[in-house]
């Protein structure tokens, strides 16, 4: 958010040199920044799913057998924690929320790690939402 700041900065100290309208523009539009910013969270979680394969044999010999698998993907997403009545009129299930880069604000008072399941062989777990930094790097980086 360095930048932002250092853009209101550079509005405030050449303000008289600008029109009133183009200062108070600039500024409001900084703060919506400021606004989205305090509402991001990095979400830690992992979406597991179940197959059902059914092997056909030579039905003489043995019966059919199904063989149930499951398949995972872990992700790291950045998202906007949004409140119960933006979930309503969004017609979005919960569990897909963070695919659209959003989660509920009621998952951010919740103990860790906290198990979602689906009625379509889907379970979610959240691992951690955590309040997004742009400029913490990980260990990694």
């Amino acid at each position: 958010m360095d930048h932002v700041r250092a853009i209101q900065e550079m509005i405030d100290d050449h303000k008289e040199q600008m029109p009133t309208g183009v200062v108070t523009g600039v500024m409001e539009e900084c703060q919506k920044v400021y606004n989205v910013m305090s509402n991001l969270y990095k979400l830690n979680w992992t979406v597991v799913k179940t197959h059902a394969q059914v092997h056909m044999h030579d039905p003489e010999e043995e019966p059919p057998c199904a063989q149930v698998e499951l398949s995972h993907t872990t992700q790291t997403l950045i998202v906007e924690a949004v409140d119960y009545n933006y979930y309503n009129k969004s017609a979005l299930c919960a569990r897909h929320m963070p695919n659209h880069g959003m989660v509920l604000e009621s998952w951010l008072k919740e103990s860790y790690p906290f198990v979602i399941h689906g009625t379509d062989d889907t379970m979610v777990i959240i691992h951690s939402i955590v309040p997004y930094n742009p400029h913490k790097r990980s260990r990694e980086e």
